[in-house]
C-alpha cells in the first residue's frame, strides 16, 4: 500500500513540474490550438468562418471590389490578416486580436479594406469578450476616414452594418480621456475629429457625423 502511494505521489509531482516548465517556456498548449509567430492557430473542426460567404480560393473571394489575392499577395499585408482570412486565426480576447483589429486605421490605402473586412467580421462573431475590443477600432475608424466610413456603411442598403458598428461603440469605443458621466463632451471630441479630417464635406455629411455621434453616446 505504500509502494501504491509513493508511486502515486510521485507521478503527481512530475506532472506538476512539467506543468511548471512549460507555462515559464511560454508553451502551454491545449487539444485544439497551436502556436506559430505569435499567432494563435485554430484546428479544431468547428466553422468559426460560416455565413462568411468564403471559398478560401483567393481569386474568387473579394474584397471591395478586388480578389483577395490583391490583398494578400501584398508584401506589407499582416500575417495575421492573412491568418484570419484562412480561418487559421480565429479572434479572442487577447493582444493579437486587438493588434489585428487597429489594423484598420492604417495609412495604407491598398490594405486598408482588406483589415476593415477582417473587423466587420469580428464584429459579426463576437461575444461579450471579443467586444470589448472592437469598439475603439470602429470610432478611430470613422473619426479618422469619415468620408470613407459613411462609404462603406451606406453599401449595406439594410443599415444592418450599420447598426453593428454604433452597437460596437456603444459597448466599448471609449478612449481613457473619455468622461462617462459627460457624453456631450465625447460627442464633441468625436464630430471634430471627424469634420477635421472629412474631405469635401457637404452639409448633409456633416449632420450624419452629429447623429452618429448622438448615436454612439447618448
Amino acid at each position: 500500500m505504500k509502494i501504491f502511494l509513493f508511486s502515486i505521489s510521485m507521478l503527481l509531482a512530475v506532472a506538476a513540474c512539467t506543468q511548471k516548465e512549460n507555462i515559464i517556456q511560454g508553451k502551454v498548449s491545449y487539444r485544439d490550438t497551436i502556436f506559430k509567430h505569435d499567432t494563435i492557430y485554430i484546428s479544431n473542426q468547428n466553422n468559426w468562418q460560416e455565413g462568411f460567404g468564403l471559398t478560401h480560393d483567393t481569386e474568387l473571394d473579394s474584397i471591395w471590389g478586388k480578389p483577395v489575392k490583391f490583398y494578400i499577395n501584398n508584401p506589407k499585408c499582416s500575417p495575421t490578416a492573412i491568418d484570419f482570412y484562412e480561418g487559421q486565426f480565429r479572434p479572442t480576447d487577447n493582444r493579437t486580436t486587438a493588434a489585428l483589429l487597429e489594423l484598420v486605421s492604417t495609412e495604407d490605402k491598398n490594405l486598408r479594406p482588406f483589415y476593415r473586412w477582417c473587423l466587420n467580421k469580428t464584429i459579426q462573431i463576437q461575444d461579450g469578450a471579443l467586444a470589448e475590443y472592437t469598439g475603439e477600432p470602429v470610432r478611430r475608424y470613422a473619426e479618422k476616414f469619415p468620408n470613407e466610413f459613411f462609404e462603406y456603411m451606406d453599401y449595406d442598403t439594410t443599415g444592418g452594418k450599420y447598426n453593428d458598428w454604433v452597437s460596437a461603440i456603444l459597448y466599448s469605443g471609449y478612449y481613457e480621456i473619455d468622461n462617462l458621466k459627460k457624453p456631450e463632451e465625447i460627442r464633441k471630441r468625436m464630430t471634430y475629429q471627424m469634420k477635421r479630417n472629412c474631405k469635401n464635406c457637404n452639409d448633409s455629411l456633416l449632420n450624419r457625423f452629429d447623429k452618429f455621434a448622438l448615436e454612439c453616446f447618448p
